[in-house]
């Protein structure tokens, strides 16, 4: 039986005895990448690097990642994952897998250099699924799990990134790094963290009414 066939089937079968801990959907992706990519797989225990192939006259080394259904159900276009900037590999494959069918989607395949942006730590490469597509290819992939508005106010957010991957806070009109709106369990926030600490702050003085007075006063400084 075709490996790629029969390791989608395991995801499947595993998925329908419930959720449980396991690296089933990793095994699987790994799977692709060497069936599909030709990736040759690499030695246990190397955390960096899952293996290797030959491009463009040299040896490159490579990282599959792979993404639950559920997981980008519940997250979207916020889906996620992290990098070490030190040690990046110079191709990253993310992978889709499905546990309600046999079946999945190369979400990227290229040099993580090139998505996603480098946290304030200098530690660690933050990349979405929404810096890996097109916005109309996030949206049809989401579209396709049954997420009829996968993208909400999507038209907003996208208006407020600049083309460096900055984002436009919507109440002191500064640019931010991404991660200054990741606070509160969210990714979406349009307040950058100082912003959103002195509108709270405004709430507890006098209500929504002080929080309208206070991003009125805020935006007629650059709008």
């Amino acid at each position: 039986m075709n490996r790629v066939k029969k390791a989608l089937e395991m995801v499947v079968g595993a998925a329908e005895l419930g959720k449980y801990d396991s690296n089933v959907i990793g095994m699987a992706a790994e799977i692709i990448a060497e069936e599909e990519f030709g990736m040759r797989k690499a030695k246990r225990g190397n955390k960096d690097v899952d293996g290797t192939w030959f491009k463009d006259d040299r040896e490159n080394t490579v990282q599959v990642k792979a993404w639950s259904e559920d997981r980008v159900k519940a997250y979207k276009q916020f889906t996620n994952l992290r990098l070490r900037e030190d040690s990046l590999p110079d191709v990253l494959i993310c992978i889709l897998v499905y546990s309600s069918k046999p079946d999945y989607e190369i979400i990227y395949n290229g040099s993580p250099r090139d998505v996603g942006y480098v946290e304030k730590n200098g530690r660690d490469r933050v990349i979405r699924f929404g810096h890996m597509r097109p916005s109309d290819e996030v949206a049809s992939i989401l579209e396709r799990l049954g997420l009829r508005e996968p993208v909400r106010t999507s038209s907003t957010r996208i208006a407020k990134i600049d083309s460096d991957g900055r984002k436009v806070c919507s109440i002191c009109g500064v640019s931010f790094p991404l991660e200054e709106f990741e606070y509160g369990g969210r990714y979406s926030n349009s307040y950058c963290t100082a912003c959103c600490k002195l509108h709270s702050q405004a709430y507890a003085r006098g209500g929504s009414e002080a929080t309208r007075r206070f991003r009125e006063e805020m935006r007629k400084k650059w709008k």
